[in-house]
């Protein structure tokens, strides 16, 4: 079974700072996972499945050819620095997982590789928010985002492709009069 793919190994090497030296066939399933995970879900499952079989069938139409090439595969290139970093650190062997290391570089601090993913994940957000913006805007052009056909596993396009975290109470790194009785003032 081929999988389509939005984006060939050079235009994904050309247009990121991703070095020519790693395989594509560590990056090929990583793009299969972020077409599925993070582009599927903004485009709706009806759109997703249209955009497959023209790839496949090398047919894509003018109107999805610039959803693609403008707004998709810049998309893709930035998730891709979300998810890569833990692909390419790791490798699965038969006795277990090892931690890939070079003689020529350090690794990165757990800070690090946190704040690299934050701000991955803040990029890969914004450029995913443009598709999402680009489709409401030209809605007519593309029917199936409008509207998808109603089923049990239709996945319905998102509104925003920002994520955010829960507050879950008050209380936090700045009291809040309200959590302490004891400087509450009654003024009756």
């Amino acid at each position: 079974m081929s999988k389509a793919l939005f984006i060939s190994e050079n235009t994904l090497i050309e247009n990121s700072v991703i070095s020519e030296n790693v395989s594509y066939t560590q990056l090929r399933p990583t793009i299969v996972k972020v077409q599925e995970m993070h582009i599927q879900p903004v485009v709706g499952s009806a759109l997703y499945a249209e955009l497959v079989t023209q790839v496949i069938a090398g047919t894509l139409s003018a109107n999805n050819t610039t959803l693609m090439q403008t707004y998709i595969q810049p998309a893709i290139i930035q998730w891709m620095y979300f998810e890569l970093p833990m692909v390419l650190a790791f490798k699965f062997m038969n006795k277990g997982m090892d931690r890939r290391s070079s003689t020529e570089s350090t690794s990165m601090s757990e800070r690090e590789m946190t704040r690299l993913m934050d701000k991955s994940r803040d990029d890969a957000e914004w450029y995913t928010e443009r598709i999402t913006r680009y489709l409401q805007e030209n809605h007519t052009l593309f029917p199936l985002f409008d509207n998808p056909p109603v089923a049990i596993d239709t996945i319905y396009p998102a509104n925003s492709a920002y994520q955010t975290g829960m507050v879950l109470g008050r209380r936090g790194r700045y009291r809040d009069p309200l959590d302490y009785p004891e400087n509450r003032r009654n003024y009756f």
